[in-house]
């Protein structure tokens, strides 16, 4: 019992620097004219009316490997720029990328977040674990870690809107809703990130839904099943991509136990972070198996108890029930990651009891994994516009979108109150920004019902 406690307690002080926000760093910031001449170069009659200035920041905080381990991690947090809104929050994880320089935190606004923030959302994009700041191995499709560093990020980005010292203060915050949006390895990553929120009982925010879209979610069967076969495969490179991090974090043997002699050496520099996908399959076979010993294939192929099917069977993210709503995307015509995957986790949750999971599949004549995607952020966006958007109004602290008398008394209540331990209402009430609620604030709400009503 005395044991139990100790590792309770010991839990407890790691998890306390989780989401630790280190230091945060100004990238750039655009009027809502700049945005809107950019989208409507990029998307034409499809772009959005821009709304709202917009600012990005980098931020590196505490986040854990996959051992457990304090690591630090790097992403991006953008706003729309308005005092007086509560807006909330995107987490989108990117696809796959293997060079550290290529991710949003070196690079600022992308056509996405700035689509995002100028439409009313904060937008989060973390780097991943071995990308941005962080100088290990990308642990790929590894779940936990995945998930952390996204959920982490979310804390680090409350941290950042909360922040005051002697030059730096953002009144611009979260109304805690969060939303979840990942293509390819993103997709997995969200399915990982709705997972562990739930898994864990993480409540610190308020998860209203995800869009996983064309993520590997059978690891152990869809996608070794793929890779098994002597067939050229456009993008060669994920195979060592996974392999390599699973033989290293869960102590499989080394690189030689499993690749051919020239391309274990090989491996053992590739996956630094210092190399492109696109340079990787150059120096790869068409036929993804190629790189492995002839033995491991045949051992693998025929032993369902193998070390390593075994872990990528842990990473499987298929068989649970989700409780908050999630919107599955996958293209068809998927040559990358068969839409198989999802088809796969829609019958698994519908069958386990979940209600609010829906699946679009896209025609095949949209294209495969790279031409689709558009179609499917597009899509999760219009969904996510029309069902999940609510912005909160200074003032409006019953979030009716109605400035009345309620608001009023409950201002009067949270100035009696003791408990004022609720930064949101704290922030709702706080009319005049002047980081105090009081008489003053309920003269300013007055003022504008009266201006509103007369």
């Amino acid at each position: 019992m005395i044991r139990n406690l100790y590792l309770t307690i010991l839990t407890s002080f790691i998890y306390t620097y989780q989401g630790e926000l280190i230091s945060h760093e100004f990238i750039e910031s655009f009027d809502k004219n700049q945005v809107q001449a950019i989208l409507n170069s990029e998307f034409g009659n499809l772009a959005p009316e821009a709304l709202y200035d917009v600012t990005i920041y980098k931020v590196i905080y505490n986040t854990i490997d996959p051992y457990g381990n304090e690591v630090i991690a790097s992403g991006v947090i953008g706003y729309p720029e308005n005092l007086n809104q509560a807006f909330p929050m995107i987490s989108w994880q990117h696809g796959t990328e293997v060079r550290r320089e290529s991710v949003s935190s070196n690079s600022g606004f992308s056509v996405l977040s700035l689509w995002l923030t100028t439409r009313g959302f904060i937008f989060l994009e973390p780097d991943y674990l071995g990308l941005g700041e962080s100088e290990i191995l990308h642990p790929y499709c590894i779940k936990t870690p995945s998930a952390w560093t996204t959920i982490d990020l979310v804390r680090s980005a409350q941290i950042f809107f909360e922040n005051e010292d002697d030059h730096l203060y953002y009144p611009i915050t979260s109304n805690k809703d969060l939303i979840l949006f990942g293509y390819s390895e993103g997709g997995y990553v969200t399915m990982a990130t709705h997972y562990m929120l739930e898994n864990q009982n993480i409540n610190e925010f308020n998860l209203l839904a995800s869009f996983p879209m064309a993520g590997p979610y059978d690891l152990s069967g869809i996608m070794v099943d793929l890779m098994l076969t002597l067939e050229p495969y456009g993008e060669p490179y994920y195979l060592p991509y996974v392999l390599v991090p699973y033989i290293n974090y869960y102590q499989l043997g080394s690189l030689d136990d499993y690749f051919l002699p020239e391309y274990a050496e090989m491996f053992e520099y590739l996956f630094n972070g210092e190399y492109s996908g696109s340079f990787i399959n150059s120096i790869m076979p068409e036929i993804p198996i190629e790189v492995l010993l002839p033995s491991v294939i045949e051992n693998f192929s025929y032993d369902q108890n193998h070390p390593l099917r075994l872990r990528l069977s842990e990473n499987n993210l298929w068989d649970w029930s989700p409780n908050a709503d999630m919107y599955l995307f996958h293209g068809l015509a998927d040559e990358l990651i068969p839409y198989e995957n999802s088809q796969l986790a829609y019958d698994s949750f519908i069958q386990n009891g979940s209600e609010n999971i829906h699946l679009y599949l896209a025609p095949e004549e949209y294209g495969g994994h790279s031409e689709v995607a558009q179609y499917c952020l597009i899509s999760a966006y219009q969904i996510c516009e029309n069902n999940y958007k609510s912005i909160i109004n200074k003032g409006d602290l019953n979030n009716d979108q109605i400035f009345n008398i309620q608001d009023i008394l409950l201002i009067i209540n949270f100035i009696l109150s003791e408990n004022h331990d609720n930064n949101l209402l704290s922030w709702t009430s706080d009319l005049n920004n002047d980081g105090n609620v009081n008489v003053l604030d309920v003269i300013m709400l007055t003022n504008i019902i009266l201006e509103v009503n007369f």
